[in-house]
């Protein structure tokens, strides 16, 4: 009788700890996920030679401004004769990483040497801060190059 008693009160114990409790702890503290307020608009790019210089205009406060070290520039080339569809989804996998002083009086420009190639490119831009943050992407732009 007592080892019946026992198992009736062990039974739904074990029962509880297999569906509750998988052995995985969370993490220590709640992430913080640093938010990047500073963003390009108007975005539009001029073909210089092999090279492509982007010019928009920053939005942010003096504080996100003060923290940008560059810029996040996502591309995709496609030919001339196959472009993609108007409803089609572009990825951007190629991007480019630039370090060099892109913001003058809350006025954007960056420039890519060696980029230009014939077809048609889409590019689109992020704001990078300290510690490779990014912030939010800007509009996508189409240039075509016929060179």
């Amino acid at each position: 009788m007592r080892k019946i008693l026992i198992g009736l009160l062990v039974f739904p114990a074990v029962v509880l700890m297999i569906f509750f409790g998988c052995g995985r702890k969370g993490p220590p503290f709640l992430s913080q996920e640093k938010v990047v307020t500073a963003r390009v608009d108007q975005l539009e790019g001029v073909w210089n030679d092999r090279s492509l210089i982007l010019k928009g205009v920053v939005q942010g406060d003096n504080e996100a401004l003060s923290l940008i070290v560059g810029c996040r520039v996502y591309y995709v080339w496609y030919s001339l004769d196959r472009p993609p569809c108007d409803g089609c989804p572009i990825e951007m996998k190629n991007f480019r990483d630039i370090t060099d002083q892109i913001i003058s009086d809350e006025q954007f420009e960056c420039r890519l040497p060696a980029f230009k190639q014939k077809g048609i490119c889409f590019i689109m831009v992020r704001i990078m801060e300290k510690g490779g943050h990014l912030g939010p992407a800007s509009s996508r732009i189409k240039l075509i190059s016929d060179v």
